[in-house]
C-alpha cells in the first residue's frame, strides 16, 4: 500500500504552510530588538582616565554605541544586528509556531494569509525604521567593531535589561570588573617612551 502522497509530517513542514510562522517570528523579533535592549559594561567604564567612555547596547549581543561625534550619532555593527534578529527568531519560533497552529489550522487559508500579511507588515516596518535611522544619520554604518582602543569586543558584559532609550555614558560594573581598568602593556610602554 504505497501512496504517492508525502507523509503528514512533510506536508506540515512545507515552506508555504510555515510562511505565517516565519514572517511573524522575524517581524516580532525585529520589533522586540528595536524596543528592548541590554546595556553592556566594560572595564574602562570603572576608571575613565583618558576621557569619558560611551555606553554599549544590543540584545542579545552588543552592536550599537554612541559615536562621540555628535549627540545623535551611533556606531552600528549591522552583522551583529542581523545575528541578533536571527537568534531572537530561533528563540521565538516555537512559541509563534504553536500560537499560529492554535489560531489558524492549515485548512483556514484566509486566516493564514492574514497572519502572513501581519508578519510582513511587522518585518517591513522594522526594516523601514532602521533604514530611516541610517538615512538621517542616527546610525553610522558600517563599522566592523564597536570596541574602542580601551577595550575589546569580548570584554563587554551585560548589566541591565532596558528599553531602547540610549544613554551616552557607560555604567561601571563592580560585579564584572572588580579590579577596574588597567592600561594595556603596549599602551603603557608607548606612553612612557614619549
Amino acid at each position: 500500500m504505497s501512496s504517492k502522497m508525502p507523509p503528514e509530517g512533510f506536508r506540515r513542514m512545507s515552506l508555504i504552510n510555515r510562511c505565517p510562522e516565519f514572517l511573524l517570528t522575524l517581524g516580532l523579533a525585529g520589533w522586540l530588538e528595536a524596543i528592548f535592549t541590554i546595556e553592556w559594561s566594560f572595564p574602562y567604564c570603572s576608571s575613565q582616565s583618558d576621557g569619558p567612555a560611551s555606553a554599549v547596547y544590543g540584545m542579545p549581543l552588543p552592536y550599537i554605541r554612541w559615536a562621540g561625534v555628535s549627540s545623535m550619532e551611533y556606531e552600528l555593527m549591522p552583522s551583529i544586528l542581523i545575528l541578533n534578529i536571527l537568534m531572537l527568531s530561533v528563540i521565538l519560533f516555537p512559541l509563534v509556531s504553536w500560537t499560529v497552529r492554535k489560531i489558524a489550522s492549515p485548512n483556514r487559508g484566509w486566516l493564514r494569509i492574514l497572519l502572513s500579511l501581519a508578519g510582513l507588515v511587522l518585518l517591513v516596518g522594522v526594516g523601514m525604521l532602521t533604514a530611516f535611522l541610517v538615512r538621517v544619520g542616527v546610525y553610522k554604518i558600517p563599522v566592523s567593531t564597536i570596541a574602542s582602543d580601551y577595550e575589546t569586543y569580548s570584554e563587554f558584559r551585560p548589566i541591565r535589561f532596558t528599553t531602547k532609550h540610549l544613554r551616552y555614558q557607560c555604567t561601571p560594573s563592580n560585579f564584572w570588573f572588580k579590579d577596574g581598568w588597567q592600561p594595556k602593556p603596549e599602551k603603557a610602554d608607548n606612553a612612557a617612551g614619549r
